[in-house]
């Protein structure tokens, strides 16, 4: 299931040709009007965990990603909608300007995929009418063939399904307006291009090879797509910060976008993009292959003006670096930070005007130690450890109690919280009478040398990775529970989907008590007392936790109850593609510019 790579030589677009390719959609949507409505579909069932209330804070990054992307192609009449904050708007019925939305975008998670297949279906109840069905996000990236397929007669589902960022997206628009009758709509366009084959060289796209008249009887495949190297490339998100729906539980979309002024009803911590990539091969991560084995970060210049920007517009200080590995390259890191920390926001240095946190592996921030401080007047306040496994018994990235330890202490020092994220697996158990073997002893350890928060997962097959289909292999990945199915939101890591044990309801067990050592009353006064620069932030995020773990304990109360009782059913094989894909990319010719191939 890890994805393939490109040909040496092949792996990224020509430089220069994002803009280009921008530039000239804007020129084919000039004096034209195309409602578009994107919507990133949100599951509420996988709202368990003592991080409950993070989904009504964070704005994630995809729909800003794509609706500055849209918006400086010229697609300007484009509607974000945020499902977690608007649940209940529906393509059916919505209306941007008054117009039924001309392209419906559909971006979703694998564990928010559920919400994804039903706007998908509610959209072709319009039939002759409906929209341009466009799908996206991760689990459009590894499971493609899931969006297609979704009704009785095997009709229903997306026309395409992009496996790649904004610019397979803008390539696939710029083909379609090349083609397509001016009195044609977006998805007649798309039915032209794709009738005459002319969509074949453009990577990173999935579609059925006929018109959806019954069930597809394969899906072509274009390949991989090729990567953006120079992310300064892609525009900054100030036109999308406009074109966000307000909150409501309406079916229909309001008159008008949320104002940029009022983003904060939506969200007070904005998700931005720093660096892509990670030098470790961990078996249950997707990033080396999604990213194939590159790296890639924003210019200094380009990030701040984004930060800044964003936060003068919006009132939004906050920001989370969706970096997979924030330090994995040290000359990166240390231009971003040193151009962060010479940054102001309205007035003020990023270090008092800016709220950052980020992504990294301990063995990175140990090994780059010296950077902390320049980190702090960056702005960086928080840092999130995959640490997995203080023992290294799960998987080794040069995590250990001493570097765990030391590493804290000098974040703690600098005034940057340390957050930690365990995983708990077979091989543990919930306690050991000596060492830190037991879950409980690291969970622990993880207090007591200053983390500010715990996650703890439990080890589940992640889409995408190398190690994804041994699990199944191996008969361990449980199929039913108590007669119920397993569904894509279990496969979040909160749930026990996937163990050797006879009984798996004690490794959900393990995981509550874990978060129960961690996050209780007890914990919480300790912190009361313990005064530094990270009080507020302890005090406030054990408090949450607190009640995020009472919350989750209810709303899995019926989960834990089928794992108790059972029966339970496992896997006896790897799961199989849904339709069978036939991939259609042209050889790679090197003669030829990138994306000219």
């Amino acid at each position: 299931m890890e994805l393939s790579r490109r040909p040496q030589g092949d792996t990224y677009t020509t430089p220069g040709h994002y803009r280009e390719l921008e530039a000239q959609l804007r020129r084919q949507t000039r004096g034209t009007d195309v409602p578009t409505l994107f919507i990133y579909a949100f599951d509420p069932r996988t709202r368990i965990g003592p991080f409950v209330f993070c989904d009504r804070q964070l704005i994630p990054g995809a729909p800003q990603a794509v609706g500055s992307a849209l918006y400086a192609a010229g697609f300007t009449n484009t509607r974000l909608v945020l499902q977690q904050r608007t649940p209940n708007v529906r393509p059916s019925a919505a209306r941007i300007g008054g117009k039924r939305p001309e392209i419906l975008m559909v971006s979703a998670m694998q564990i928010h995929s559920a919400p994804a297949y039903d706007l998908i279906r509610d959209a072709w109840t319009l039939e002759d009418q409906r929209p341009l069905i466009l799908a996206g996000g991760a689990k459009a990236i590894y499971e493609p063939w899931d969006f297609f397929g979704l009704s009785e007669d095997g009709r229903v589902g997306a026309d395409v399904v992009i496996t790649g960022e904004e610019y397979v997206l803008l390539e696939l628009l710029d083909r379609i307006l090349e083609h397509k009758g001016s009195r044609e709509t977006m998805r007649q366009g798309f039915e032209r291009v794709r009738r005459a084959g002319l969509l074949d060289d453009i990577p990173g796209l999935v579609f059925r090879p006929d018109a959806p008249e019954g069930p597809p009887p394969y899906l072509v495949s274009t390949g991989v797509q090729r990567l953006v190297q120079d992310l300064d490339e892609l525009p900054l998100p100030f036109d999308a910060l406009g074109l966000f729906e307000p909150p409501h539980k309406r079916s229909t979309l309001a008159e008008a976008p949320l104002p940029a002024a009022q983003l904060k009803r939506l969200g007070r911590i904005m998700s931005t993009i720093v660096t892509h990539g990670c030098k470790f091969h961990c078996p249950y991560c997707p990033i080396p292959g999604y990213n194939q084995r590159t790296f890639r970060y924003r210019s200094p210049d380009r990030l701040t003006e984004e930060m800044a920007g964003i936060a003068a517009r919006t009132g939004v200080t906050d920001f989370f670096g969706a970096d997979d590995n924030f330090f994995n390259n040290r000359r990166a890191a240390e231009e971003i930070l040193t151009g962060m920390a010479r940054a102001k926001v309205g007035g003020r240095p990023f270090r008092d005007g800016i709220w950052f946190g980020t992504e990294a592996t301990e063995f990175d921030v140990h090994k780059n130690q010296d950077l902390l401080p320049l980190a702090r007047d960056a702005g960086l306040r928080a840092i999130w450890f995959g640490i997995e496994d203080l023992t290294a018994e799960l998987v080794k990235k040069g995590q250990s109690p001493e570097k765990t330890r030391e590493v804290f202490a000098l974040l703690r020092r600098h005034d940057i919280a340390p957050m930690a994220m365990m995983m708990h697996h077979d091989g543990q158990p919930l306690w050991s009478w000596k060492g830190l073997t037991g879950l409980l002893n690291q969970v622990g350890f993880l207090r007591r040398a200053g983390a500010v928060t715990c996650q703890i997962t439990l080890l589940t097959p992640s889409v995408g990775s190398r190690g994804y289909e041994q699990p199944y292999r191996d008969g361990i990945a449980l199929k039913a529970v108590g007669g119920v199915p397993i569904e894509d939101y279990q496969l979040d890591g909160n749930h026990a989907v996937a163990t050797s044990h006879a009984q798996p309801w004690k490794r959900q067990w393990n995981m509550l008590l874990g978060y129960a050592a961690f996050y209780n009353p007890m914990s919480a006064l300790r912190e009361l007392v313990t005064f530094d620069g990270l009080w507020k932030q302890r005090v406030i995020l054990r408090s949450l936790g607190i009640v995020g773990l009472a919350r989750s304990i209810w709303n899995g109360r019926q989960w834990l109850a089928r794992l108790f009782r059972g029966p339970i059913e496992r896997h006896d094989a790897e799961p199989r593609p849904k339709f069978r894909l036939v991939e259609v990319q042209p050889a790679f010719d090197p003669a030829l510019p990138c994306g000219a191939a």
